[in-house]
């Protein structure tokens, strides 16, 4: 199992990096996810009659990829976009845009399934718009072939916006700087949509193919948690700090991801001298860190542990300088830890006997 582990690690450090990247306006506000959000804004830049300066790009882009029209040819004149057209039978239709030639009814998804009424939208087309041009559009993060069957023309996002670069600089000179900075970031966030939701390739292939290695890794690393656990348990029956009331004991789990457990005691000097003292297990070993809680004063703490002769090293905590092997017998580090306590805790008193 060693071997299977050890080759599993060899194979995820073969993968590339996560590549980081900005976050949109749209992310950090949390809208990526809305479709009604993003359908509302795509309208607004669909309609050249808007104040975004824009004109007909959004449309001209979303007629190319489409195959509705060629770009020269356009939608048309008089142009309407409407958002969640209602049909006779109360189904609300993503948007509708009519112009002189065409009647284009678009359907916006992002992460929902799709399981929309195609059939009634169909119907409210035909019934309304019969003498136009009809088009039916699917919008979505990911191709899917839903809706093929009532004439439903599936349009990626990543197609539409690649669309929409391709002609941007035709019409930025006429745009609306407040706006065009919006877009821009409306852009970044439609393309960001498949890059976040779609997992590296490599990975999700190495998923696939060492499945069952990876369940087997995964089970044996809840079982070595699990020993973690134990292993502090065991030690915190072996401390003795009910003779001390200034002493508070308990265990603490490192954050989730994390192999190591900690026992801890909060020893309470004074105001300005609450203590700490984290004995920590980890594949590594055992390490003791004495430290002051927040609002503590480290050089008053530094001088108490030279005063009572207790060895440290220095860093962002004092470290007892002794390690000890993951396997150490527990009563040897239970003597070490039990002295630390001892004349931490018990260092007032003895200051006030001299």
């Amino acid at each position: 199992m060693i071997y299977e582990a050890e080759k599993l690690l060899d194979d995820f450090r073969k993968l590339p990096g996560r590549v980081e990247r900005p976050r949109t306006f749209m992310e950090i506000a949390g809208y990526p996810h809305y479709e009604n959000v993003c359908s509302n804004i795509l309208a607004f830049f669909m309609d050249p009659k808007e104040s975004h300066g824009f004109g007909t790009l959004v449309l001209d882009a979303l007629a190319s990829a489409s195959g509705i029209a060629t770009a020269d040819e356009g939608v048309g004149g008089n142009v309407s976009v409407e958002r969640e057209v209602r049909t006779a039978a109360g189904n609300r239709i993503d948007i509708l845009i009519t112009s002189d030639n065409h009647a284009t009814l678009l359907e916006n998804k992002i992460y929902a399934n799709v399981n929309n009424p195609f059939d009634d939208y169909v119907r409210h087309l035909d019934l309304n718009y019969g003498k136009l041009i009809g088009h039916k559009i699917l919008l979505t993060v990911f191709p899917t072939s839903e809706g093929s069957d009532w004439g439903f023309r599936n349009l990626t996002y990543e197609e539409f916006v690649e669309q929409i670069r391709s002609r941007l600089g035709h019409y930025i000179s006429d745009a609306d700087t407040r706006h065009l900075t919006m877009f821009l970031d409306f852009l970044n966030t439609l393309e960001n949509l498949h890059r976040e939701t779609r997992m590296n390739e490599g990975f999700v292939k190495l998923l696939a193919e060492r499945s069952d290695d990876i369940e087997n890794f995964f089970a044996d690393l809840k079982n070595f948690r699990a020993e973690l656990r134990e292993k502090v348990q065991e030690l915190r029956d072996l401390i003795e700090v009910e003779q001390h009331t200034a002493v508070e004991q308990d265990i603490l789990r490192e954050p989730v991801g994390t192999l190591s457990d900690v026992l801890y005691q909060n020893i309470l000097l004074s105001d300005d001298l609450p203590v700490a003292i984290n004995t920590a297990v980890s594949p590594h070993g055992w390490e003791i860190k004495i430290f002051v809680r927040r609002g503590g004063n480290r050089s008053k703490l530094r001088e108490l542990l030279e005063r009572l002769g207790i060895p440290f090293e220095e860093g962002q905590r004092f470290i007892y300088p002794t390690r000890f092997a993951y396997d150490e017998n527990l009563d040897q580090i239970s003597l070490v830890l039990q002295d630390l306590i001892d004349k931490i805790a018990t260092s007032q008193k003895h200051e006030e006997a001299r």
